[in-house]
């Protein structure tokens, strides 16, 4: 089963579109897990997305990872500053830093996936040879198994992108599961 490491950014896009029940249908056949900045920026979110609401209360991403040994912060902080992250905005890509971080150093994640729709945390993760998808990537692999149509996705997609989300939209159903 997939570990997926996810960040709040690919998270709120389901909530702004409506479609946490996909997700939710998605996450079930997966091993989800979140970062502690994930968690925290997710309740932060939560007041201007209420459909995260039911992630948080029903634990569909797991306990919250913990880095607790000092190294870990040292290193946290040298990849949040490479993701731009300031001293004047401490949280700041902290949530990808701390996903990417785990990834690196802690053995139950060893190939997990980490999922993000921050180009620049997955450029890092890449160039760290972490494995990472993207929203479009998660609807292609829910696709693959069967739990969505192509013209589903292609909505879903289409709802994110009207909520000013972001998100990568293929141009052809080739593309769309190229990945």
């Amino acid at each position: 089963m997939t570990i997926l490491v996810t960040d709040a950014c690919s998270v709120i896009n389901f909530a702004a579109s409506g479609d946490m029940d996909v997700l939710k249908s998605g996450l079930s056949v997966r091993t989800p897990r979140c970062k502690q900045a994930v968690d925290a920026e997710l309740r932060k979110w939560v007041h201007n997305f209420p459909g995260l609401r039911p992630l948080l209360d029903e634990g569909w991403l797991g306990e919250p990872i913990e880095l607790t040994r000092v190294e870990d912060r040292t290193d946290v902080g040298r990849i949040r500053t490479a993701l731009g992250g300031t001293r004047n905005e401490p949280t700041l890509h902290l949530g990808e830093a701390e996903s990417i971080h785990a990834m690196l150093t802690r053995v139950e994640l060893a190939g997990a996936v980490l999922l993000t729709d921050d180009r620049d945390a997955s450029r890092m993760a890449g160039r760290r040879s972490l494995t990472f998808w993207d929203t479009t990537r998660l609807l292609a692999d829910i696709h693959f198994s069967g739990d969505l149509e192509w013209d589903e996705a292609q909505q879903i997609l289409q709802r994110m992108d009207q909520a000013d989300r972001g998100v990568r939209i293929p141009a052809s159903y080739h593309e769309f599961i190229q990945g």
